[in-house]
């Protein structure tokens, strides 16, 4: 589970902070941090934006080029021609909650991600099969928790792990293997499954929080799965058909463990100790005016006992171990997705709106989310001008559990929360891209006021 939510069935607790001259330092810093992104990127745009001329010059010029690096000499091109690919980002926040929410607070974080995807077919012919690692490292901090913990404005500071951690880990590690089914084509994968890359295997537009909506819960009905999955990386394994019409799963099965790895790798028998996470889906898809759209039916449960978060629960002694809560019940949910294409650009189908919605309704106990609803509408090169900028705008509500609410009563109210996303990612180039976010949230206290954060991230392609 999100280590910045509460675990299911006990009592959290709100932050309290009694260290005026360490408050000071922070604001100062990320005052500071912030300023200078800004101050960066307008550089960037007033002095590099190339001229017509230099987007369509012959050569490798540094704006016109697919990374940031180039082709390394050739080096990067002839890896891939032998299936060795290399992809390297660098994803850097700036983001505020400049009122409202938990605290009012600014600060600046970052990952680096390093993909590496080997070929099997192409280095030993192997048909097929494909070998893929994601490492990211993490650095400075975020503000999911002043908003508040059920926000979860900045996906992309959610992994390896959210608050305030730094380090470099290794959060997906996998074997995937395309073979022929039925006269279609199927796919096994199994491994270190990343949760972000997995569930943007199901949305391509999600974009790891990296290229579109900030929020996980503009972008899919999250919030309630969170205490049934209980990682952001863990191991399992993924097997799906693939309608190669539309280019996306159609129906599948996924089974991982119940213990997140995505800062350690612990041992394959004990992530399956206490049970296991099923899920299932299948995907109806059609075309309307040769626009594509589908609905898609995401049933799921746990076999893994969870502590009860009823507000009467049963307590024993057991020697040794003190009072202990003994209910305990197994989460499940069941999600539902609609998806159109609104409009498509004649001759370019990658210029387009799109229509996602999509809701999840779960047990009142063990888990502390109970439903939630979503939709967004986004843009992909609306202006023939600018055919590679992207922008969206999403509302989200998430229904907390009757029984959560009652269990921290005698220390909190709370309140079902709900939120707004607008955001406009800017393409410099094809490697550099500037997006202004703003955001609107309730959170869970029912006494905090409506957060406002907007933010600035940079992603830079190498």
């Amino acid at each position: 589970m999100f280590s910045g939510l509460p675990p299911t069935g006990r009592v959290f607790l709100p932050r309290i902070n009694t260290m005026k001259c360490r408050e000071r330092l922070k604001m100062k810093r990320s005052r500071f941090l912030g300023d200078t992104l800004i101050a960066l990127v307008l550089a960037l745009v007033a002095t590099g934006t190339p001229s017509y001329a230099d987007q369509h010059a012959g050569g490798d010029s540094i704006w016109t080029r697919d990374k940031l690096t180039g082709d390394w000499g050739k080096l990067r091109s002839d890896l891939s021609k032998k299936g060795i690919d290399i992809g390297l980002r660098l994803s850097q926040y700036g983001q505020k909650v400049t009122s409202g929410g938990r605290d009012q607070n600014g600060e600046y974080g970052g990952t680096m991600d390093y993909r590496f995807n080997f070929d099997a077919d192409k280095l030993f012919g192997a048909k097929g099969l494909s070998f893929n690692m994601h490492a990211r490292t993490r650095f400075g901090r975020d503000v999911n928790a002043d908003a508040g913990s059920f926000v979860l404005q900045n996906t992309g500071m959610l992994m390896p792990a959210p608050g305030d951690y730094h380090g470099t880990d290794v959060t997906g590690l996998t074997a995937s293997q395309y073979f022929p089914l039925f006269g279609g084509l199927a796919n096994v994968t199994l491994g270190k499954l990343d949760i972000v890359d997995t569930v943007n295997g199901f949305f391509p537009n999600l974009g790891y929080g990296q290229e579109g909506f900030w929020n996980i819960n503009s972008t899919v009905s999250a919030l309630p799965w969170f205490g049934a999955v209980r990682g952001l990386s863990v191991y399992g394994a993924l097997g799906v058909t693939v309608n190669q019409e539309y280019k996306m799963p159609q129906s599948g099965v996924i089974v991982t463990g119940t213990q997140n790895v995505s800062t350690s790798w612990g041992s394959l028998s004990d992530s399956f100790d206490e049970g296991a996470w099923l899920g299932a889906f299948h995907r109806f898809l059609w075309k309307t005016d040769n626009k594509p759209g589908y609905f898609m039916v995401f049933v799921a449960g746990s076999t893994a006992d969870q502590t009860s978060n009823d507000s009467h629960p049963v307590f024993v002694y057991i020697p040794g171990q003190g009072i202990e809560n003994t209910d305990t019940a197994k989460p499940w949910n069941v999600a539902l997705y609609l998806s159109q294409e609104l409009w498509q650009a004649e001759g370019n189908p990658g210029r387009k709106v799109t229509f996602l919605t999509g809701g999840t309704v779960g047990p009142d106990d063990p888990q502390f989310a109970q439903f939630n609803f979503f939709a967004n509408v986004e843009t992909f090169g609306l202006m023939d001008s600018r055919p590679h900028d992207r922008m969206g705008v999403a509302g989200w509500w998430n229904g907390l559990s009757p029984n959560y609410k009652d269990l921290v009563s005698p220390v909190a109210d709370l309140r079902n929360p709900y939120g707004f996303e607008v955001y406009y990612n800017f393409a410099i180039n094809k490697w550099l891209h500037l997006t202004a976010d703003l955001q609107l949230a309730k959170n869970e206290w029912a006494d905090d006021d409506v957060a406002v954060i907007p933010g600035v991230r940079l992603v830079i392609d190498f």
